[in-house]
């Protein structure tokens, strides 16, 4: 168990030295129109997983006499695809930056909270479009993902706390069902998913799989949840800290567990 998760671990970290490179090199370049779907599609290329198989990219995927149009789709065993569509306000984040590094004052410190809520206003909208694209189809999922390629970038939206005092990411997840994940967040997804279709490949177990993959889902919104508890209640923070840590652990725990049936399964076959 101690190789496999070795292995995957090494192969994550494989997928994020690609992205940051492929992330350089795209610094600056005034070709950023697409460069969001271009470092998803590396991303997917260095994952592990099979194009057409168990993953697809820019298709009219068909199943049941109903078609879907999708940006990036993972391939559930069920006939069911995962939408994910990568997102990257890149020109907006860069001139965000820029106005940090400016001299302090209150000229410039309403330059950068407008300028920040532009950013958070688009990503809204990205998630509103995604739902509206994919969450009612029968052939999909009942949520959808939004990939933000750059890794500060999601974290600034995954601590951003709304006017009402509640962590903004939570928000789009209840109204949109719509996730973000970032480079490092997706990378373990992957991992999870790899596996997971690995001890399929063995044993025909779909519904043992989708089990897994649901608790992953749940243990992520349960991250997500600690986490606003920690933003909202300063008083309980160390608390809510720890419960995040503890959340994080059960999420390489259920992991593990895919292993060691993937290694049962390989000791029975």
């Amino acid at each position: 168990m101690t190789t496999n998760k070795t292995i995957i671990e090494q192969k994550a970290k494989n997928i994020q030295d690609a992205h940051e490179k492929l992330v350089n090199s795209l610094t600056g370049s005034s070709h950023f129109g697409a460069t969001g779907e271009l470092l998803l599609d590396n991303f997917f290329k260095n994952s592990g997983l099979v194009e057409n198989i168990q993953y697809i990219k820019n298709q009219n995927y068909q199943k049941d006499g109903t078609t879907l149009r999708v940006e990036f789709a993972v391939k559930h065993p069920t006939g069911l695809v995962l939408p994910i569509d990568a997102h990257w306000t890149k020109t907006l984040y860069e001139n965000l930056l820029e106005l940090r590094k400016e001299s302090p004052s209150d000229q410039r410190d309403e330059k950068v909270r407008e300028k920040y809520k532009e950013i958070i206003k688009d990503y809204g909208n990205k998630a509103k479009e995604v739902n509206e694209k994919y969450i009612n189809s029968p052939i999909s999922t009942d949520f959808a993902c939004v990939y933000v390629p750059s890794e500060s970038l999601y974290l600034e939206l995954n601590t951003h706390i709304t006017e009402k005092k509640e962590l903004w990411i939570s928000e789009i997840q209840k109204k949109y069902k719509v996730t973000f994940m970032g480079p490092s967040t997706f990378s373990a997804y992957c991992g999870a998913i790899l596996l997971g279709f690995k001890a399929i490949s063995a044993d025909k177990r779909s519904q043992n799989f989708l089990k897994h993959l649901d608790k992953f889902k749940k243990l992520l919104e349960t991250n997500h949840r600690f986490a606003e508890t920690s933003q909202n209640k300063a008083e309980a923070a160390a608390k809510s800290a720890t419960e995040v840590f503890r959340s994080s652990e059960k999420l390489n725990i259920e992991m593990e567990k895919v292993e060691e049936e993937l290694n049962d399964m390989e000791k029975k076959s």
